[in-house]
């Protein structure tokens, strides 16, 4: 029987040529198979590993390798402290829009609000929303059924279903909805059509392209959401994009002649990431 710092050793040589750290995906990787944290697998070098877990363990880096991302080999991505489930028919949630989670609940606090999450996918932005604020009532929605039955999933395992709503939903603004939101947020597909092909490997072959591609300019959600806003949004409610590192002037451009007060964010990268605006 092998040691585990051998097979780590092995795993990382699988990845050298493929991964920027190889030594940390395989910890990642190796953990998985173990059941352990990082912290385990660095500070437990000689503990024996079977030879079941051990071929797992290189299997599941062969896949990475190929260029398959580590949340979808493992199933699990952290967001916002919260673990949620992702596979292939859902966008990997990113740090990035972890900023438009944040100033949601710093802003809105123990608000009693109403908030609509456009394009939900996994449920990053709704199940942190509800898992964080007590009194929103939070609606989410998406066009893919896989992308709601993953984001009910994770609302189940954060323990905060019975906080929202789910609908199927494209043009949701032809919704009967009883009352406008205080609050639309959306994270939509932002990526031009013809930059999707140049995205990194672990994006442009693995991850789904419905939640990638913006069309021809990459703005073409923005501009339907901001057409019909006002069928879903109350007059000064807050309207919140993400948005990609070089359209804060093209969104904010979209937003100008029905919102006031239109401001864009950057991330804790310094790339613009976030636009928001109050309805007129």
């Amino acid at each position: 029987m092998v040691i585990l710092k051998d097979v780590l050793k092995s795993c990382a040589d699988i990845l050298k040529n493929s991964v920027p750290s190889p030594f940390m995906e395989a910890q990642i990787l190796l953990g998985h198979v173990l059941s352990k944290d990082s912290l385990y697998i660095k500070t437990h070098p000689d503990i024996p590993v079977d030879s079941q877990d051990e071929k797992k363990a290189y299997s599941l880096c062969k896949r990475r390798a190929k260029g398959e991302p580590v949340a979808y080999i493992t199933g699990i991505k952290e967001f916002m402290s919260l673990e949620f489930e992702v596979c292939p028919a859902v966008l990997i949630p990113r740090p990035d829009t972890e900023i438009i989670t944040e100033y949601i609940i710093e802003k809105y606090s123990d608000s009693s609000i109403a908030v609509l999450d456009l394009c939900t996918g996994s449920g990053a932005i709704s199940v942190s929303l509800a898992k964080y604020m007590k009194n929103a009532r939070i609606t989410a929605t998406d066009i893919s059924p896989d992308a709601i039955r993953v984001a009910k999933r994770n609302a189940k395992r954060n323990q905060v279903e019975e906080k929202i709503d789910f609908l199927i939903k494209d043009a949701i603004w032809d919704y009967d909805f009883k009352n406008k939101f205080d609050v639309v947020v959306s994270n939509p597909p932002y990526i031009e059509t013809s930059c999707i092909s140049s995205l990194m490997r672990d994006v442009s072959e693995f991850e789904p392209k419905l939640a990638l591609d913006g069309g021809e300019d990459g703005l073409i959600f923005y501009k339907k959401i901001v057409n019909n806003i006002k069928k879903i949004l109350k007059c000064g409610g807050e309207l919140i994009f993400e948005i990609g590192y070089n359209q804060g002037n093209a969104v904010s451009d979209i937003m100008k002649n029905e919102f006031s007060h239109i401001l864009v964010t950057k991330d804790y990268a310094g790339q613009d990431r976030m636009v928001t605006g109050q309805l007129i």
